[in-house]
C-alpha cells in the first residue's frame, strides 16, 4: 500500500449512475474469488491455501481496495464504477471475499461436520468442535487474502458512513465497527508495509502481461478503531477530481495527481507509524 483514504460522501447519488460499470468489475473479481475458493477445498474441509493464491492473486489487478460495510454496496459498487469511467482506475471491492465466507462455510459444514441426520437423510445437527474449527480455518485464510490482496493494491480507500460506525460513536474520539472484516482491515493499515508507487505499479505491469460475514444476526461485537492515519477525503475532493479527469493521461497519472491534491508525497506515500 502506498496511500490511504478516509472516503466521507454525503451526497451518494451523483454516483448511481455508474453503478452497471461497477458491478461488471466486482462480478469479474466475484467469479475468480468464487472459483478458487470452492476449487481448492482439500478433501478434509480445508482450504489449500498456496493454490488460492496461486489461482486467484495473478487474475485480479487493482489500482485500488474499496472497504466497506455491507450496507453501502450499492454505493460502493457505484462509486467503483465512477472510478472505472472517469479515470480507468480499477478498483477491488472487499466484500467480494467476506461476503463469500458463509456460502463458503455452509458447504464444508454440510461436507464434513455433520454429526447426525433424519430419517430422510437431511442434516439434523453439526460436529461443534468441527465447525468450529471449518470457521476458524476459513475466516483466517480469507481474512490472510484480504490482507495480501491489500498489500498489492496501491492504494486504500474506507467508505466511512453510519453503516461503518456507530452514530453514537461519531462525534467521539474513538469509532466503533460491529464487522470484524473492517476492523481487521482498519487495522492492517497501520500494520501492512509501505512500498513505492513504482514497486506497485512494476508488479501491475508484470501481472497485465502475463495475464494480459457481516451476517451475525443476533450477536453484535464492536471492535474500536482509529482512521486518524487515513486522510479524509469528502465529496468536494471527489468533484475536484472529477474535473480534472480529461487532462490525466491513464488511471496511474490520475492516482499520482489524487495524490498531490491531497497533501502526499509521490516518493514516500504515507509512511506508517
Amino acid at each position: 500500500m502506498f496511500a490511504g483514504f478516509n472516503v466521507l460522501v454525503n451526497s451518494k447519488e451523483k454516483f448511481y449512475s455508474y453503478h452497471e460499470s461497477g458491478l461488471s468489475i466486482y462480478n469479474k473479481h466475484k467469479r475468480i474469488i468464487t472459483d478458487s475458493l470452492e476449487k481448492y477445498i482439500n478433501p478434509d474441509g480445508s482450504l489449500s491455501e498456496k493454490d488460492i493464491e496461486n489461482d486467484w492473486f495473478p487474475k485480479i489487478d487493482a489500482h485500488v481496495f474499496l472497504s466497506h460495510s455491507h450496507n453501502d454496496l450499492k454505493f460502493v459498487i457505484s462509486f467503483a464504477g465512477w472510478l472505472y469511467e472517469k479515470f480507468k482506475i480499477e478498483a477491488f471491492i472487499d466484500s467480494c471475499v467476506w461476503e463469500n465466507s458463509d456460502t463458503l462455510l455452509r458447504k464444508i459444514d454440510n461436507r464434513y461436520c455433520v454429526s447426525s441426520r433424519d430419517e430422510n437423510g437431511n442434516i439434523k445437527t453439526y460436529g461443534y468442535g468441527l465447525r468450529n474449527k471449518s470457521t476458524s480455518n476459513v475466516h483466517m485464510i480469507l481474512y490472510t487474502a484480504l490482507m495480501k490482496m491489500m498489500d498489492r493494491t496501491e492504494c486504500l480507500m474506507f467508505v466511512n458512513t453510519p453503516s461503518s460506525v456507530k452514530w453514537s460513536d461519531m462525534i467521539s474520539e474513538e469509532l466503533a465497527t460491529e464487522s470484524p472484516w473492517i476492523y481487521g482491515e482498519l487495522l492492517a493499515t497501520k500494520l501492512i508495509r509501505n512500498k513505492s508507487r513504482k514497486a506497485h505499479r512494476d508488479l501491475l505491469h508484470k501481472s497485465f502481461f502475463e495475464h494480459a460475514d457481516e451476517s451475525y444476526e443476533n450477536l453484535a461485537i464492536e471492535y474500536t478503531f482509529d482512521t486518524k492515519h487515513l486522510i479524509d477525503i469528502s465529496d468536494y475532493d471527489l468533484e475536484y477530481f472529477e474535473e480534472h479527469a480529461d487532462s490525466y493521461r491513464n488511471a496511474f497519472d490520475a492516482l499520482d495527481n489524487f495524490y498531490i491534491q491531497n497533501g502526499i508525497n509521490l516518493e514516500q506515500g504515507i509512511i506508517n507509524d
